[in-house]
């Protein structure tokens, strides 16, 4: 597949983590609606986890579809062209996600494609044509879901697909040509741009799973002034291999994710520019009015000259939500369980402290 420049920059949107039910909250299309009005991208990326809820949808397409129709709206009615990769949760309503890949295929302005033979779903690679000059190359990853502990990784399949592509292309074009990704899941590498500090340290976030001892502020001199980062990297169990990959050639030079939506931020780590965009979604946990979307700004007189920077619903919309209290109900949940189960921990080691106190007080405090 392929798309053109318009004018002398290419504009990616980058849409993660809307994880809406059967009833799409009115701040997340708002949300879209304002991005694409003050962007007005080439291509908008929807980056997994569009959608989830098993007992919400039941496995009724019917339904999937109603809703997966209801968040592409505003690219279809602006006739701008979108693409997806898949997430964790997407499969959880029920209805896989080869069977969700139908359906968007069915929406006018749908791009994506699906390589076979390899694993996964909407593996595919998007070629930014100036004229007949291929410009840069867009790659969408399925990183897959979660493993019995932990999350997955994109496989060695995947990555040698990818180093098939790349190296068709230089073949045909005497040398590399640049390149982005978009996936769901982070690559482990993204703990590159963090410093580990002290538990007592300000602003300081508890690693999750293998990194659970650990704690980690980001280091403001490897990322954007603006970036923010309110929960733990949820990094792969396993490092396939797929950021070396990415590193061989250097034609990679820009990934970005979603899936822990209380990050946002980028920086330089070997040459690639790493980067979190943050949750759109409002039935979802999520960074307050700091939801958003990333846009990626490609020039055609050199696409290693990009910028890339995100948007906020409180500079596009304002600070008037249309849902209030599921809004803020939603503020103080638990990311995941992991994050439950250490805030009840927490709670209970404080009751007992409490208890104790009281206790010593009524033997010895008369």
């Amino acid at each position: 597949m392929s798309l053109s420049y318009r004018n002398e920059t290419f504009k990616i949107l980058q849409i993660a983590d809307t994880q809406e039910g059967r009833k799409v909250n009115p701040d997340t299309i708002n949300l879209i609606n304002a991005s694409l009005d003050r962007v007005n991208p080439d291509l908008v990326v929807y980056s997994g986890d569009q959608i989830w809820g098993k007992r919400s949808f039941k496995g009724n397409a019917a339904e999937v579809e109603r809703v997966l129709r209801e968040l592409t709206k505003p690219c279809v009615d602006r006739n701008i062209p979108f693409t997806v990769c898949f997430g964790n949760h997407d499969r959880q309503v029920g209805l896989s996600n080869e069977k969700q890949f139908e359906i968007y295929k069915k929406i006018d302005g749908c791009i994506a494609e699906s390589e076979a033979g390899i694993d996964g779903t909407a593996n595919h690679c998007i070629e930014i044509k100036d004229g007949e000059k291929t410009s840069f190359l867009l790659y969408l990853l399925d990183s897959h879901s979660s493993l019995s502990i932990g999350y997955d990784c994109v496989h060695k399949n995947q990555i040698d697909w990818y180093k098939s592509v790349r190296d068709k292309y230089e073949s045909e074009n005497g040398g590399v040509i640049p390149s982005f990704v978009i996936q769901h899941i982070p690559l482990c590498e993204v703990f590159e741009l963090l410093k580990q500090v002290k538990r007592t340290a300000k602003g300081a976030v508890r690693g999750f799973r293998t990194h659970a001892n650990e704690w980690f502020v980001l280091n403001k001199e490897r990322v954007n002034e603006k970036g923010f980062m309110k929960e733990s990297p949820a990094d792969p169990q396993e490092n396939s291999g797929e950021f070396a990959a990415f590193k061989e050639k250097g034609d990679v030079i820009g990934v970005y994710f979603g899936h822990d939506h209380n990050n946002s931020f980028n920086g330089n780590v070997d040459g690639i520019d790493l980067g979190y965009t943050q949750g759109a979604g409002f039935n979802v946990y999520g960074p307050g009015l700091d939801r958003g979307v990333r846009v990626i700004e490609v020039p055609k007189s050199n696409p290693k000259n990009f910028k890339t920077y995100d948007l906020r619903f409180r500079e596009l919309v304002g600070k008037k939500i249309a849902t209030p209290l599921k809004y803020a109900m939603l503020q103080i949940c638990p990311t995941n369980v992991f994050d439950a189960v250490t805030r009840i921990a927490e709670i209970l080691g404080v009751c007992a402290l409490i208890a104790v106190a009281i206790l010593l007080f009524v033997i010895f405090g008369k």
